[in-house]
């Protein structure tokens, strides 16, 4: 999948994802580049793009250029901003998860 990608063979990248019934296949990390996504709109000649930094900040429910400076003001790379975006838990799922801890707790409790 990830080669179809970089070499961008539409074809291959489509047909890399299996049958609509099979589990979705793991994202390999790489050092090269992000994942990318395919646009459901035009399967035969769509195409592949890479998310941007803000996209990702967002689907992992982060604002907006959270990633961009680090804790002395410099810029971050984009390669550093997207392996520290893939590394995190995204927050949505973690405020989830500790909701129902905490319910699980207060239950517990009483």
């Amino acid at each position: 999948m990830r080669g179809a990608a970089k070499n961008q063979e539409h074809v291959q990248f489509r047909d890399s994802f299996g049958f609509p019934t099979d589990p979705f296949p793991t994202l390999l990390a790489g050092a090269v580049t992000p994942f990318a996504f395919w646009f459901e709109d035009d399967p035969l000649d769509g195409c592949i793009r890479f998310p941007t930094e803000r996209e990702c900040e967002r689907l992992m429910g982060l604002p907006e250029g959270w990633t961009k400076y680090g804790a002395d003001g410099e810029k971050i790379l984009p390669a550093n901003r997207y392996k520290a975006l893939g590394n995190a838990i995204a927050l949505p799922c973690a405020d989830y998860i500790m909701a129902g801890i905490a319910e699980a707790l207060n239950y517990a409790g009483k």
